[in-house]
């Protein structure tokens, strides 16, 4: 008997004790997890329902225009993001589901062992149930110290008993909640991929639109194909003016800064940038917020990257190189500045309305597009602080953001909190 129990709580009591240990954390784990996850797929759903409304506003302003057709793309590409995210769900969700029917399996087995050890103890005191039994065993002993080891095993059997007893019930508790949250895992799962299945109909029907809309703006491919010089004449005025602009701030900031020992060197033309203390502390600060910013628009999403990109509509042919980004945001939106600076220009350049260069220390944060301007140049300006709105007079409602270190033009994707 003393042996059967032994076998018991070697098998039942660690893992029992275990489950109770470390299902918290690993619960608390998984949890962070999946709330994560949902606050990703709420992002890509809102940039949707975003997209879906600014499609619509540049409908109602001009119909098949390269503007829709980029809000199109973007749009079949957030839903094609969303795709990948749903098949990775997909992907963990069955390997938990793998996971919970092994633990189940596990803990039925030494659920099974408990049970069969109770029942063997079970069966051994009913067989002993005569009183008179354990009378005699005790009286039988050859000594006290023997006799009283038997009347302690025999108090303690009854105890032993109803301990197991409780044992099974904590275990066979433990199993139907591991149970339930398989069901649940099951659930989650068929739900994700009818999820994923009804985003990809969403998604062939986006791509179809594309293709329509690609055809009827191919035709007017000798209008699209003046466009195109006319833009990137009006992109090499304005890349130009900022790296004048830029120049002149540096200028300036040298005279500030004439006899200290504190230089930046950029590439390109060598450009030596001397700093005040105060400018100084400003580049350090806004270094150190890199990939942290705030964005310049309260809602927006990005429809045009940095760098250089093919034409939507002419094969073959490339669009001028973007030195920032475009963001799409609501029509007549609010700008802010995405740091503390200097305003150093304000300029109307032809095919991006006002522009304004802020000044950041060493860098430099440039917004276009705007059709009223609330700064002036000089004025100092704290992180977040109204710069304008957004002009209404263009052909989509869209932010030129552009940002520099010194000379050197910057990805504002990397600066920028995701």
């Amino acid at each position: 008997m003393r042996l059967n129990l032994s076998i018991a709580k070697f098998f039942i009591l660690p893992i029992v004790t275990g489950l109770f240990l470390f299902a918290p954390s690993q619960a608390l784990c998984q949890n962070k997890n999946i709330e994560n996850k949902k606050a990703q797929a709420g992002k890509l759903e809102q940039d949707i329902q975003f997209l879906d409304k600014q499609i619509e506003q540049t409908k109602k302003q001009r119909k098949n225009t390269i503007a829709e057709l980029n809000l199109l793309k973007k749009k079949a590409d957030v839903r094609q993001r969303m795709i990948e995210r749903l098949e990775k769900d997909i992907t963990r969700q069955g390997e938990e589901i793998s996971d919970k029917a092994k633990k189940l399996a596990l803990l039925q087995s030494q659920l099974d062992t408990l049970k069969m050890m109770y029942k063997r103890m079970v069966i051994k005191a009913y067989r002993n149930r005569d009183s008179r039994k354990w009378f005699m065993y005790i009286i039988a002993s050859n000594n006290v110290e023997q006799g009283y080891r038997r009347w302690s095993y025999l108090k303690n059997y009854s105890k032993a008993l109803s301990a197991e007893a409780k044992k099974i019930k904590a275990a066979s508790a433990e199993l139907e909640k591991e149970k339930s949250e398989l069901s649940k895992l099951q659930a989650e799962n068929r739900k994700t991929q009818h999820t994923k299945e009804e985003e990809l109909n969403k998604l062939k029907k986006d791509q179809e639109k594309n293709k329509n809309l690609e055809k009827s703006l191919a035709k007017q491919q000798s209008k699209y194909t003046q466009e195109l010089k006319q833009k990137k004449e009006q992109a090499a005025r304005l890349s130009r003016e900022i790296e004048k602009m830029i120049a002149e701030a540096i200028a300036a900031e040298r005279k500030k800064a004439a006899g200290s020992s504190k230089t930046t060197t950029t590439t390109g033309k060598t450009t030596v940038y001397k700093e005040t203390p105060e400018s100084a502390r400003l580049s350090g600060s806004f270094e150190n917020n890199r990939g942290k910013l705030p964005w310049p628009v309260k809602r927006g999403v990005i429809v045009e990257g940095f760098g250089e990109h093919p034409h939507p509509t002419i094969k073959g042919v490339k669009l001028p190189f973007n030195n920032g980004v475009n963001i799409s945001a609501p029509t007549g939106c609010n700008v802010y500045s995405v740091y503390e600076g200097v305003v150093k220009k304000v300029i109307v350049i032809p095919g991006y309305s006002n522009c304004v260069l802020v000044e950041h220390g060493k860098y430099f944060t440039f917004y276009c597009k705007l059709g009223r301007v609330n700064v002036k140049a000089g004025q100092k300006i704290a992180t977040g602080a109204l710069i304008g709105t957004l002009d209404t007079k263009q052909e989509s409602s869209e932010l030129h953001f552009e940002l520099w270190n010194g000379t050197q033009k910057q990805n504002p994707e990397l600066w920028l909190k995701q």
